[in-house]
Order: C-alpha cells, then structure tokens, then sequence
C-alpha cells in the first residue's frame, strides 16, 4: 500500500476515533446533568464551554497531524465516530452510570439524613423550648412592667395625700 494512502487512512481512522472521543466526554457531561439537575442557563454555559474545548481540540489535532487544513474526510471520520458511538454504545452507558451514580447518591443522603435525623429532632425540640422559654420570659417582663406602672401610680397618690395632710 502506499505510504500517502496509509498516512491519510490512518488519519481517517484517528478523525473517527477523535468523533468518538468528543461524545464520550459530551456523555461525562450528561452523566453529571442526570445525577446533578441544574438549569437551562447553566446546561447552556456548559455546551458553550465543552464545544469551545472540543474546538480547539479539533483544531490542536488537525494541525498536528495534518498541517492545520480541513479535509471533508476529516469531518465526516468525526461525524461517522460520533454516530457509531451514539447508535452503539451512548444510551445504555449514560443510563446504567447515571442510574448506578444516583443510587449511591440517594445512599449517600439517606446515611446522611439518618445521621444527621437527631440532631434536627434536638434541634425542633430546643427550638419550641427555646419559643415558650421566650413567651414565658415575654410575660415576665409585661408583667414586671405593668407592675412598675401600678407601683409608681401608687406612689404619686401616696405622695400627693402626704402633701394634702401634711
């Protein structure tokens, strides 16, 4: 075989691998998204992120290996890795880690919520406590002032009944 024609098959081959590359690490993403829900602003920054890597990654490759020109064959070797990657493996691989990821996730927050379940109850409770030593502490104080109102009432007749006696 040629060494030219071998240079751009194995070129061709590198462009298909390189397709399936960018869908497994687009699948990274999406194995996040599924175990970490997050908005359509946040999902947006993020395809804009991974698509300017991806670029730059392309372009980093296609000057590496062939001078930095764009050949339609290089494009459709990305392509035709991406929709053998997608159509064979993606789905299921998403699904089964995504699913695998969020059950231990769920593990993870049910020995943390199982941990974390007396003290919420001491801390409900000391909160009501808390509540009514504060009423309680409220009427103490209405009452010492009401109190104080009567007392110094008390104390203005007194003193002015000393002033008409006296």
């Amino acid at each position: 075989m040629n060494k030219e024609i071998w240079t751009e098959l194995t070129f061709f081959s590198n462009c298909v691998l390189w397709g399936m590359y960018l869908l497994i690490f687009y699948d990274v993403l999406r194995i996040i998204r599924r175990v970490f829900p997050r908005g359509a602003i946040l999902v947006g920054i993020e395809d804009i992120i991974y698509w300017t890597i991806s670029g730059l990654l392309i372009f980093r490759m296609m000057y590496q290996q062939n001078n930095g020109i764009i050949r339609g064959f290089a494009i459709l070797g990305m392509f035709l890795g991406m929709l053998i990657y997608h159509n064979l493996v993606s789905q299921p691989l998403v699904e089964l880690i995504s699913g695998f990821l969020n059950k231990i996730k769920g593990a993870i927050l049910y020995v943390i919520h199982l941990i974390l379940k007396p003290f919420v109850f001491l801390g409900r409770g000391t909160g009501h406590g808390l509540a009514k030593v504060f009423k309680l502490f409220k009427k103490i104080l209405i009452n010492i002032q009401k109190f104080l109102k009567k007392s110094r009432k008390s104390s203005k007749i007194s003193a002015s009944d000393k002033e008409k006696g006296g």
